[in-house]
């Protein structure tokens, strides 16, 4: 999302936004409430927002990654 990327909305009211989503579906599960697959769905993008916050940590830690490939192997097929 460009708003999580420039800053306009924080990855902990994200977060915690989600979350807050995910209890309230789970409550309306449990009265027999038809939330179809939203729970499946948030999991999703809740895992999506932990691997950007990976990946952003591994380039900040390794910024030779953005030029130079982990594996040598496969520096041939960088163009």
């Amino acid at each position: 999302s460009p708003y999580i990327t420039w800053g306009h909305i924080s990855l902990r009211q994200t977060i915690h936004s989600l979350q807050e989503r995910q209890e309230q579906l789970r409550r309306m599960q449990k009265q027999g409430r038809n939330i179809g697959t939203w729970l499946r769905s948030l999991q999703a993008f809740s895992s999506r927002l932990h691997w950007r916050s990976h990946f952003i940590q591994k380039l900040e830690s390794e910024p030779i990654m953005e030029k130079q490939d982990v594996c040598p192997a496969y520096q041939p097929l960088r163009r």
